[in-house]
Formats: C-alpha cells, structure tokens, sequence
C-alpha cells in the first residue's frame, strides 16, 4: 500500500496534510552522523509501505512512547534510574533512543531512523481527532525530543541545524565578541566560560519560553542565547510544528472516508492507545471469586474514582442510566464478578424501584449482552480509561465518564475535598492536573495519595480502572502479608521470656 497515496491521491491535499511533499528517502539527515529525528519531523514520509508495515511501526511508536511516559512518571526526566528503566523498554523496540545502542550498519541505521519518521506521522493522522489526543501526543513527543537532544554530543545537534527547515544563525567569534558584555549578563554566563561557549540567534518570535525565564539577551528583534537552551527552542519548535499540522490534519480528514482500510487503524490507535492487559474477566487459578456482598466493600478501598461515583450513584438512586451500566458492568466483569452475580446485584437495586418482571424485560438482556449470552455471543472486555473519556461523554444528569475530565473544576475539587484522607494540597495537585488536561497522571496521583505512597512511588500510571482494582488489591494484599510476618516475628520473639518466667 502506498502510505502516501492511502492519505490521498490528491497531491496538493497531502502537501497541507503533512507540510510539504519531499521523501524521507532524500532527506540529508538519515546519515550515520546526524540522526534522523533532529529534522523535527518536518519531512513526511513519502514512500510505500504494507498494511502489516504500517500496523507494525504504529504500534511500536505508541508502545515507546507509552514506555517513555510511564519511565518518566517514576523517575524524574535524565536522572540515572531513568535512563536505566526506560533502557530496558528499549531492547525490543526497533527504534534508536540512546546513541550507545544504535546499529553499526549505516543501512541498519537509515532504517531505523525511516520507522522512527513513519511512525511519527502516523500517529499524528491517528491523533488528530480530538484535543485532548493532540496535547497528548504534542506533550509526549515534546520530551522525548528533549530526552533524545540531551544525549546527543553538541556537534552532532549543531550540524544538523542546516537540515531544519527553521531559521537559527551560530554566531561567529567576531559576533560574539562585539556583544560579549551583554551576552554574559543577560545569559548569566560566566566570563570564564565565554570563550567555549556557542550562542545563536532566532527571531524572538521563537524564543518566547526564554524571554519568559528571563535567560536571553533581546536586540533587534532577535533572542541570543547559549547552546544549552538550543534545546528549548527546538522542541518548542517541533510542538508547534506538530500541533499545526494535526489541526490541518483534521480539517482534510475527510478525504479518508473513500479508504476504508486506514481510518479503522486509525481508530483503533487513538481510542484504544491502552495496550496493557485486556480485562475479560476470566479468573487465574487461585484468584478470589468476587460475590455482590463484597463490592459495597471494595469499592472503598479499590475502586477507580469513575467507578467509585458509579456504584454511589446505584446505592442511592437503585439505578443506572445506560452509560453507566455498560461502563460499571464491563469493570464490574472485568474484576471476576460472575453473570448471575451481576444479574442478581443489579436486580436487588432495581428492583426497589421497578417490578422485578419490568427489569428481566428490559436490563437483564444487555448484562447478559455484555458476558457474551447473547446477541453475537462475544464476550466483551471492560473500557480502558481512553475509551471513557473519549467516546459517549456524558450530559449533566449521567453519572458516567471520568471525573477528571467530565467535572468542572469547582466540582472536582468538591469531590476530592469530601475524601477525609487527602490534605488541601493533594487536591490542588490534582485538580491542577486534571486542568491541565493530564487526567490519567491526576488519577495516578489520587491513586498514590489515597494508598499512602509517595509521588511517583506506583511506577506506572493508571490508564485502565481495572488496572486501578487490580494495583490497589495488590497492596493491601502486599501491607496484610506484611503485618502477618511481622506479628508472627514478634510473637516469636516473645515466647523465650514467657517460657523462662514459667520456669522461674
């Protein structure tokens, strides 16, 4: 399949679609020397690639980025232990994130660097759809970029400013020198220093993160600035670039509608970004069989806030409007309650407010729909936290959805308050969070806050309410067994003195 031409076969409509029409193939930078994504992603791809191809270095860039994400939401960006854990997401992914690790081949390189580019471009097609997918997918390329940049050697980010298509000027030594004094103060460099040291210039334009730091030196309506903050301004550069173009992307989508073979992928990218374990609610040997009478309970120690707000809802109002008894049903399955539990819990509730026929005639069904019973007969899994927030949101009498992104902020903020175990300003983070449009990190830090652990101290963050269940079971199992050992010891320790003063 022709990547390009399953865009279109319109040339002037993928131009604007992708910013200009020039292959990958001759792009100068997919050397040994330069890498290749040192060109910010400003050259599309322009070649022919296979269905399978294109599923492939989707999915392989989504998991990287995943990956990266993740790494960074347990360790602070560029520290050792960072760069130790996401090394080890690298090994199975054919792209080039830590110099040390690229390939000797200059082929094997070019080909890395190729899927590195594809796979960009893709999920910008696939994330173009709706805001929250474009400052998600903008926001996580930004400090990858940024990470990447960090491990390069100066020399190698230098010579590659020629194959960006962006105007940045290296200032000669004689440059320097005449504005030597006003470098030094308004970059707060050292004197000492100066002589090594490289500067640039851009339109100041460019430079408006600087400007507001207050570390550049403005003339003539250009910023002057040192090549540690050449960094700033590239990914900068990069996320403008890339929210630009998945705007356009967007207005043209519907040149897709004839190419039924790619929306689908599409599609499934960017509702379905959660790659981790389906939830179906089939039971490991040895689990525990979860029963109606145990939910009330475990939905205060372990439940996700969405379904929290879900089950209250069913406690108080004895019913749940469609959204939420599919969302709450399938997280329900997904955590191993059983059909006829389910029937049976949904019916007690229910039941208290309609006669029990009323409800076999119209609820019972879609329960059993949902466990596979009925209908198609195919079991369904329960919905990833991407899926809730970006498909059927709820109006102002539903209860469904995700409470960081469908609450308005005084709204949330109330919520969070009412939960006597988070401090004031726990809640702030999180609603600033949330505000910010980072609704799976706002709820890994409720996560956190709510299971006594430190920021960052869950590792991964929370993309799935079942995944929320699951991790939350595993440290009260964790803390129980603890406290069991740690009884145990001291018991032992004092049966001696118990026996000796028997004796004595």
């Amino acid at each position: 399949m022709l990547f390009a031409n399953a865009i279109s076969d319109n040339r002037n409509v993928r131009s604007q679609m992708f910013n200009n029409q020039q292959s990958i193939k001759n792009v100068p930078s997919n050397t040994q020397e330069i890498p290749g994504y040192l060109q910010l992603y400003q050259t599309p791809p322009g070649e022919n690639i296979s269905l399978t191809e294109f599923d492939e270095i989707a999915m392989e860039r989504l998991k990287l980025l995943k990956n990266f994400e993740n790494c960074k939401d347990s360790h602070p960006m560029h520290t050792e232990e960072f760069k130790n854990k996401f090394r080890k997401t690298c090994d199975k992914i054919k792209l080039i994130v830590f110099p040390d690790l690229k390939p000797t081949s200059s082929e094997d390189i070019a080909e890395l660097w190729r899927r590195d580019n594809i796979g960009h471009f893709i999920l910008r097609l696939a994330f173009c759809r709706t805001p929250e997918n474009q400052k998600w997918l903008t926001q996580i390329e930004g400090d990858l970029l940024r990470f990447r940049l960090r491990q390069e050697r100066e020399v190698v980010v230098d010579s590659s400013l020629s194959a960006v298509n962006f105007p940045i000027h290296k200032l000669s030594s004689e440059e320097k020198k005449e504005m030597e004094e006003d470098l030094e103060h308004a970059c707060q460099v050292l004197s000492i220093d100066m002589k090594n040291k490289a500067f640039y210039k851009v339109d100041f334009i460019d430079a408006i993160e600087l400007i507001r730091r207050g570390s550049v030196h403005l003339k003539k309506g250009f910023a002057y600035f040192p090549f540690e903050d050449l960094v700033t301004i590239l990914v900068s550069k990069m996320k403008n670039t890339t929210m630009a173009a998945m705007a356009r992307a967007f207005k043209h989508l519907a040149i897709l509608e004839e190419e039924g073979r790619l929306l689908p992928r599409l599609a499934r990218l960017s509702n379905n970004a959660y790659s981790g374990k389906d939830y179906n609610g089939e039971q490991a040997d040895g689990s525990i069989i979860i029963t109606r009478h145990m939910i009330d309970k475990l939905a205060v120690r372990s439940f996700a806030p969405c379904m929290k707000q879900m089950h209250k809802n069913l406690r108080l109002n004895h019913h749940l409007k469609y959204g939420a008894r599919r969302q709450y049903g399938l997280f329900l399955k997904g955590i191993g309650l059983s059909l006829e539990e389910a029937i049976a819990m949904m019916r007690d509730e229910f039941t208290k407010k309609i006669p029990s026929d009323k409800f076999d005639k119209e609820y019972s069904y879609n329960i059993r729909y949902m466990y596979g019973k009925e209908g198609r007969r195919v079991p369904q899994t329960a919905m990833s936290c991407a899926t809730i927030i970006l498909n059927n949101p709820p109006s102002a009498t539903d209860c469904h959805g995700c409470p960081f992104r469908h609450s308005e902020k005084q709204v949330l903020k109330q919520k969070l308050s009412g939960e006597s175990i988070l401090k004031k300003d726990q809640v702030e983070l999180i609603v600033d969070l949330a505000e910010s449009n980072q609704y799976d990190k706002a709820c890994t830090r409720y996560f956190e806050f709510t299971h006594h652990l430190e920021e960052g101290g869950l590792g991964q963050r929370i993309t799935h309410p079942n995944q929320y269940y699951e991790e939350s079971q595993k440290i009260i199992a964790e803390r129980i067994a603890a406290k069991h050992t740690s009884d145990s010891q001291t018991s032992q320790k004092s049966e001696p003195k118990e026996e000796q003063m028997d004796t004595q």
